[in-house]
């Protein structure tokens, strides 16, 4: 299992957050979300993704990250 820390942008409340973490978890292989409004970052642990859907469903959900 990887875990791996995503920096977010663009969330501005709390249900800026759980809508990101919300779009993570649909993706197939993500274990789990961790996501804070005060840092802007995630924490993913993830095993039979990619980095690149993970953050395909965060600009999906209206977000940046990297």
């Amino acid at each position: 299992m990887t875990n791996e820390k995503f920096r977010v942008g663009g969330m501005t409340c709390s249900a800026c957050s759980s809508h990101v973490e919300r779009a993570v978890k649909k993706v197939d292989g993500v274990k789990s979300v961790e996501v804070s409004l005060l840092t802007n970052s995630m924490t993913v642990s993830y095993e039979g993704t990619t980095p690149c859907a993970i953050i395909s469903a965060v600009v999906g959900a209206g977000y940046t990250a990297e």
